[in-house]
């Protein structure tokens, strides 16, 4: 049964085995907002994914899958981890002295369902 997440109809399953999976690592530099879109990115869903506050003075704060919900705060030098999880988007804003490590498992979206449909 399809999922609609931020407009996008997600046919995958987070604990599907027989889905292809592949890393991802993006850094966001300090003192930054970044959006990271992962099926208009990737062609793919983020089925986990971590986010590391590189930064040892100052928290940053994330977001998922939501573009109006408030932001989640992360302590300096701590991370965040979510599995199992059909993830569409993930928000970061960086403090001003170190960078976020964004790191995932994005499973790939069936090549019929790239015309539109995710």
């Amino acid at each position: 049964m399809p999922t609609t997440i931020q407009g996008f109809e997600v046919l995958t399953k987070p604990k599907d085995t027989s889905v292809e999976s592949f890393p991802i690592f993006i850094t966001v530099p300090q003192a930054t907002t970044r959006t990271i879109v992962f099926p208009t990115e990737f062609l793919a869903i983020a089925i986990s994914i971590m986010i590391d506050n590189l930064d040892g003075t100052n928290s940053a704060s994330y977001r998922i899958n939501s573009s109006s919900d408030p932001m989640i705060n992360l302590s300096a030098s701590s991370f965040r981890s979510f599995s199992d999880m059909n993830i569409v988007s993930v928000t970061v804003t960086t403090g001003a002295a170190g960078p976020v490590i964004v790191s995932g498992q994005m499973a790939a979206l069936p090549k019929a369902l790239n015309r539109g449909v995710l």
